[in-house]
């Protein structure tokens, strides 16, 4: 029994070594293993770092970066039928308001000492509304102008016009307004009815009169800006279809060509670029706009990038001839938008009657 009790500890000594041996052996070739396992996989895919510098080149590009980068299966922005996505710009200036606030006051200035009673109607415009003073005023002003010499004639026929424009008449008024529409007609003048203006309005037709006969006159010129501003269109319904800016650059074009020094080419280059400009924006109009179901993009692709040229030379051209001018105020907000391909988010000469 001594014997026994001598060789039991050398035993258990042996088997606590030889298992320990065993678990290091193990864990080594374990090690081994899964490090030659290892070697035999294929290089980690570089597409990921691909993409990261793909994306950090669209951010540097001056253009893109003005809008998010989106892209989903079947929309990517390779794509060529992808239109891209452009920044909006708006500018509240109206500088045909200062023209006109001139235009007013010239005339006030000019013919006071012939009609007193001027300055009660053609001060700053007013509400349409029915004003039989008025209208007898205006019948006043065309009876003189016919017997007055031609030179005389312009200045007299345009305050007419401008005192005739806040003349209305309600439709409900059936029986006035057919009895003012004769006596207009007794002056060669019109009044339209507008089904959304709920009424008869005058047409401006001494405006066109002061242009058409007096073209070369400093005044038959104002009144080509004035109708330019109109979209070449004076019947407040859209007459003459939406797309106002092509009449209106070819109207304004050939003026540019025959009249290069007249007073009013900073006012034409200014509404002629306008024209242009809406020509680009029309151009890009996205198709989750307002303006989707009025726009269709593709018709206005061909010219459109010469366009937004043409409107930047023109709005460049009106900042030399009238640096301290209103229209040189808006031409400084307007090109940095339209050299960066930027679009507008309402339309100058885009004519909607619905």
């Amino acid at each position: 029994m001594q014997q026994l009790a001598h060789k039991n500890p050398w035993k258990t000594v042996f088997v606590i070594v030889a298992f320990v041996f065993l678990a290091t052996a193990l864990g080594i070739a374990g090690w081994f293993y899964r490090y030659s396992r290892l070697q035999e996989l294929p290089p980690p895919p570089v597409q990921a770092l691909r993409a990261t510098r793909q994306v950090a080149r669209i951010t540097a590009d001056p253009q893109a970066a003005k809008a998010p980068v989106t892209e989903t299966p079947g929309n990517s922005r390779s794509s060529p039928e992808q239109m891209p996505t452009r920044s909006r710009f708006e500018i509240s200036l109206d500088p045909m308001q200062k023209f006109q606030e001139d235009l007013r006051k010239t005339l006030r200035h000019d013919l006071v000492p012939a009609f007193p009673e001027l300055p009660k109607f053609l001060g700053d415009p007013v509400a349409k509304s029915p004003d039989p003073a008025r209208e007898r005023f205006v019948f006043q002003l065309v009876e003189t102008a016919e017997n007055r010499q031609a030179d005389q004639r312009p200045a007299i026929l345009l305050a007419a016009d401008l005192v005739a424009n806040d003349i209305w008449c309600p439709s409900e008024n059936k029986e006035q307004c057919n009895q003012l529409r004769g006596e207009f007609a007794q002056h060669k003048l019109t009044l339209e009815y507008s089904e959304l203006g709920g009424g008869f309005y005058y047409q401006r037709d001494l405006l066109w009169r002061v242009w058409q006969q007096y073209p070369e006159t400093d005044l038959g010129a104002k009144a080509f800006v004035l109708l330019l501003e109109l979209g070449w269109d004076s019947s407040g319904t859209c007459a003459k279809g939406r797309e106002q800016f092509r009449e209106m650059i070819r109207q304004g074009d050939s003026f540019l060509q025959q009249w290069p020094t007249s007073r009013q080419r900073a006012e034409v280059l200014f509404l002629t670029g306008q024209a242009y400009a809406t020509w680009w924006s029309l151009s890009n109009e996205p198709a989750d706009s307002p303006m989707a179901d009025y726009v269709d993009p593709k018709r206005y692709n061909d010219g459109a990038e010469e366009a937004r040229l043409k409107a930047i030379s023109y709005f460049e051209q009106v900042q030399q001839l009238a640096p301290e001018a209103k229209v040189a105020e808006y031409a400084h907000q307007i090109l940095p938008a339209l050299r960066e391909q930027q679009i507008q988010t309402t339309y100058k000469f885009f004519c909607g009657y619905d």
